[in-house]
């Protein structure tokens, strides 16, 4: 698979694809967004040099809280969808043929591919994001044992 210069992943459309955290928006919206991220983090920063995942939100701006080095969690301003920012950064980038879009939104990945991002559904992100944690996991685990909570540290924690 490619590695991107930039990953950019349409946060609500990728949250919905996860029962669990879709479930948990109702009741804990911010929460079900910190676990999102967690869950991508890793399977993110493997496929892309920077990540940007785009909420819509009603204050503009970045989230510290979740943002990191290599990863960024960004809300639309009130009057911009999550979609209108995505294709905006898509086509203000230099070279868009060196990024990824993450949703499952079909107007959003022909807008975004048009301009000569490459897109990926949801559920194909999500699928590589489960698969990446189980190889993680494993290679941790001696055969034949359940894994323990340290298992699932990187190494040198």
């Amino acid at each position: 698979m490619m590695h991107y210069e930039w990953l950019i992943i349409d946060g609500y459309n990728l949250l919905h694809q996860e029962a669990e955290l879709a479930q948990m928006l109702g009741r804990d919206i911010q929460g079900a967004r910190h676990r999102l991220v967690r869950m991508v983090g890793e399977t993110a920063h493997n496929m892309a040099r920077q990540t940007t995942i785009v909420f819509d939100g009603r204050e503009a701006g970045s989230d510290a809280a979740l943002s990191s080095k290599y990863l960024e969690v960004f809300f639309s301003p009130s009057n911009l969808s999550a979609d209108t920012v995505i294709e905006r950064l898509v086509c203000k980038f230099e070279t868009p043929g060196r990024i990824l879009v993450v949703t499952s939104d079909h107007a959003e990945h022909d807008t975004v591919s048009s301009a000569g991002a490459h897109t990926m559904s949801s559920e194909e992100f999500m699928a590589r994001c489960e698969r990446d944690a189980k190889k993680t996991v494993s290679k941790r685990t001696p055969p034949g044992q359940e894994p323990k909570l340290g298992d699932l540290f990187p190494d040198g924690l």
